[in-house]
């Protein structure tokens, strides 16, 4: 290899981990919707068994429940795994960048 040649960016792997990343986040995107509702679903059941295991048949006054969990607000979101992935591929990019512009030695076999 020459010494002002570059090697392919397909070659680093902060290139894959970024690349990986990305594709989680479009995942996560695209099945927002349908992982909402069915959260939602599943921690209304086990609010409801909560409850009547606690015997509130009737609301008090004093303690309040949550409301329960609907697909716009359930216990367990999707955006702190949203805000790591979009963590990690910033860190993979400024790795790879990094990387990227390194000055390459003149003799490789040094």
């Amino acid at each position: 290899m020459e010494p002002s040649e570059q090697p392919a960016v397909t070659d680093s792997p902060w290139f894959w981990v970024m690349v990986f990343a990305l594709v989680a986040i479009g995942a996560l995107v695209a099945i927002g919707g349908k992982y909402g509702r069915r959260q939602a679903g599943i921690e209304r059941q086990y609010q409801a068994r909560e409850r009547i295991a606690a015997g509130d048949t009737v609301a008090d006054e004093r303690s309040a429940p949550r409301p329960y969990a609907m697909p716009g607000a359930t216990l367990i979101p999707l955006w702190p795994l949203a805000v790591l992935l979009a963590a990690v591929a910033l860190a993979a990019a400024a790795m790879l960048v990094r990387e990227h512009r390194r000055p390459r030695p003149d003799n490789p076999d040094d």
